[in-house]
């Protein structure tokens, strides 16, 4: 099989090439050691693509307020010409749309219907962890409703964020099953003013590992077969006309999947990362998103025709997975006599208002240092040798602050970092410097690497706990999380103990949903030889 190394994108031109960590597996569409293997695929084809691109459900704050009930329950829903048996909100596997606008309340009601516990987290979201806001510790029981209340700043950056179930030790089940959504605070296109004229789309990149019946793999590995989805579609048609400028807006809402993705005869102008404009447009004919991750891109219609979008198969790393190549969509460049011939792009630049900002490292309150790491035999993983315990209080970090954490991975397989309420600057990889290029939320953790970051611990906002994690969730499940405390030097922490995820345990599943049997204990879903 050839391989090469895989460069990935999203915090500078030296980060490109400093994180060619993961492996890439050449190969076209559909073929490759898979075929022989695990038997003969049959990804969808060009000829498949016969339904457009749609936004699923949408939902749009009005005079300030965005009220909104999503319940959560399982639901048959059909991918293409085959059924799986996932889980929704409010029936849409795509996930439902929230729009909301700086300075609006998100007042949302979610309803469990499932027959286990639930949460949610709204990824990227600079806002409060406590009450009823971004609290991922609390659990929702089976045939319980929780408010959620989160007051978007009149200063939040805008861009595409999203939102998910945060169950710990079944967070990936969940995720796979469909428990996601995308929530885009309005206002980017007045960031980067060239995207304004340009027609939008969304794109909620999901998988499904289904089994015979449809239900989610007892171990959901790609090895077992995955359908990939845009939107719940399966192989989409995406139409613009020759010359045409699109906005395209990709949010990785799976579990653990990365995506490589490659536009026949086209490349990718990445405009946004993780919901915030990037200092400087970056050219790419290969687009890399990683679990949680999004990114914003330009897309330039060549002559009338279709051209294929695909994510090209891609590798982990040697003790991790190999993700099979599929065409996602299919892109059909045709003019349109309805409407005016395109007007040409204008030049990408971002509103100076707008231009983020690196984060001072002049006086730094502290430098740590977080070691992802895993345990073959046991099939557990770590931060800092230990597994998550919600009891316990990792980091405890006044108000004001501002750190340096080096991230380190001491595995043979990728990793992903991902902190919450708040987003951080990469500052070098490997120990080579990122020249500043944006601010993120997640981060990709090379193999046997590191990863410097430098994060302020300045709104008062984020006051409270929440979580740092591996987003790949089959880690984050198998201990690969911790919690940090960010509190009120005038008031001191809170007391340690217990912070309201006790639900998670008292709704402990006796079976997963999706009708399928509860996860493999650690020794089961060890990382043996699989590929």
């Amino acid at each position: 099989m050839k391989s090469r190394i895989l460069t990935t994108r999203g915090t500078g031109a030296l980060a490109v090439a400093a994180l060619g960590t993961m492996l890439a597996c050449a190969g076209p569409a559909g073929a490759g050691q898979f075929d022989t293997i695990f038997g003969p695929r049959t990804p969808a084809s060009p000829a498949d693509a016969t339904e457009p691109l749609t936004t699923p459900l949408e939902y749009r704050s009005q005079n300030g307020q965005l009220n909104v009930t999503l319940e959560a329950r399982e639901t048959r829903v059909k991918l293409g010409r085959e059924y799986i048996n996932g889980a929704t909100y409010n029936g849409a596997y795509g996930g439902p749309v929230l729009r909301l606008n700086p300075g609006d309340v998100l007042r949302l009601t979610l309803v469990n219907h499932l027959p286990q516990a639930t949460n949610m987290h709204f990824h990227g979201l600079e806002v409060s962890p406590m009450g009823r806001g971004d609290d991922a510790m609390h659990m929702v029981g089976p045939g319980e409703s929780w408010e959620f209340v989160i007051p978007i700043p009149k200063d939040h950056p805008p861009g595409v964020y999203w939102f998910h179930t945060h169950a710990h030790s079944f967070a990936e089940r969940q995720v796979m099953g469909g428990l996601s959504g995308t929530l885009v605070v309005e206002g980017f296109q007045d960031a980067v003013p060239a995207t304004k004229p340009l027609k939008e789309r969304l794109f909620a990149l999901k998988e499904f590992s289904p089994d015979s019946h449809g239900n989610l793999n007892r171990v959901p590995k790609p090895f077992n077969r995955d359908i990939k989805t845009i939107n719940g579609q399966l192989m989409p048609r995406i139409d613009i006309q020759p010359g045409e400028t699109q906005l395209w807006r990709f949010s990785d809402q799976t579990a653990d999947t990365y995506f490589r993705l490659r536009l026949d005869g086209h490349s990718f102008t990445v405009v946004g990362r993780d919901g915030q404009p990037v200092t400087q447009p970056e050219h790419t004919a290969e687009l890399m998103i990683g679990p949680s991750q999004r990114a914003d891109v330009l897309v330039t219609a060549g002559p009338a025709g279709p051209y294929k979008l695909v994510a090209e198969t891609t590798s982990t790393g040697p003790v991790g997975d190999i993700f099979p190549a599929q065409n996602m969509a299919l892109m059909v460049a045709a003019r349109d006599p309805a409407q005016p011939p395109p007007a040409p792009l204008g030049p990408i630049a971002v509103a100076a208002a707008s231009t983020p900002q690196p984060i001072a490292g002049d006086h730094i309150d502290a430098q740590r240092v977080i070691i992802f790491s895993e345990d073959p035999v046991t099939g557990l993983f770590f931060i800092n040798h230990a597994t998550f315990d919600h009891t316990r209080v990792d980091l405890k970090v006044p108000l004001g602050s501002t750190e340096e954490w080096t991230v380190r991975n001491a595995s043979a397989e990728l990793h992903t970092f991902h902190i919450h309420q708040v987003h951080f600057q990469v500052v070098s990889l490997n120990g080579r410097p990122v020249p500043f290029d944006g601010l993120v939320d997640t981060v990709n953790v090379p193999i046997h690497g590191e990863v410097k970051i430098r994060i302020a611990f300045t709104d008062p906002k984020i006051v409270g706990r929440f979580m740092y994690h591996c987003h790949i969730l089959e880690h984050e499940d198998k201990g690969m999380m911790a919690q940090i405390e960010v509190y009120d030097p005038k008031v001191g922490p809170l007391p340690d103990g217990d912070n309201n995820m006790s639900g998670m345990h008292d709704h402990a599943p006796a079976a997963t949903p999706l009708g399928v049997a509860a996860p493999m204990g650690p020794k089961e879903s060890a990382h043996a030889p699989q590929h």
